[in-house]
């Protein structure tokens, strides 16, 4: 038996174990070195940054206007005139049924309960809706004098009512003059219909006094405003 062999052997085999172990030490090292520094490159450090007052100005949310189209302008503003028309068209057919109660000849309950935007509007038009509406009489003596020359619901007082309206809205323009002439008109008209299918009969005289007497001053009106342009 070679014992130098065998020792040989054992040596070399020992220094060899000794360097791999060695080697994949220093391996196991620099790859953790690299897996570190990998992770330091994607993660980066964490660094404390006090902020500033730009940058809560920049967060804070910011209401931007968008700005009207030519079209979606004109659409408003039509909207906003057929309101107008609405409300004197109304306004016609509350006061020619409080006409017809006093007549005794109206078979409406009365006028609805009114939104607040109607309320205030007449008030800012009349001074008060009582103004605007003059309290019904009771007796049958009132409602005689209330529709007589000189009452509240008689041709004059009405006609009053109804031209101190329509100029309220349409102002000094001829244009909106003649638009709420229209309306007035057509205020009646469906007033007279409505009465129609109520009763079977038309509108009483007085009623239509009292709309010849409004188209009256409104073509006054319309001739002096051409005449003066």
């Amino acid at each position: 038996m070679n014992i130098i062999g065998i020792k040989g052997s054992a040596t070399s085999s020992y220094t060899v174990t000794n360097d791999l172990q060695k080697t994949d030490s220093k391996i196991n090292e620099n790859s953790k070195t690299s897996k570190e520094q990998a992770v330091t490159q994607v993660l980066g450090t964490d660094t404390f940054v006090k902020s500033t007052e730009n940058d809560v100005e920049d967060t804070t949310y910011k209401l931007v206007k968008k700005k009207l189209s030519t079209e979606e302008i004109k659409e408003i503003k039509v909207e906003q005139e057929n309101v107008k028309i609405e409300f004197i068209k109304k306004f016609i057919a509350d006061t020619i049924n409080n006409q017809n109660k006093l007549l005794g000849k109206s078979t409406e309950n009365g006028i609805s309960e009114m939104p607040k935007e109607t309320t205030d509007l007449l008030t800012k038009i009349f001074g008060s809706v009582e103004n605007a509406y003059p309290q019904m009489a009771t007796t049958s003596e009132g409602a005689k004098e209330a529709i007589e020359e000189g009452g509240a619901y008689s041709v004059t007082g009405v006609a009053d009512r109804i031209m101190t309206m329509a100029m309220s809205i349409a102002g000094d323009d001829p244009a909106k003059i003649q638009q709420m002439r229209d309306a007035v008109e057509k205020g009646f008209s469906e007033a007279g219909l409505d009465f129609n299918k109520a009763t079977n009969s038309d509108l009483p005289q007085i009623c239509k006094d009292t709309c010849s007497e409004v188209m009256s001053r409104f073509d006054k009106l319309l001739n002096k405003t051409s005449t003066t342009n």
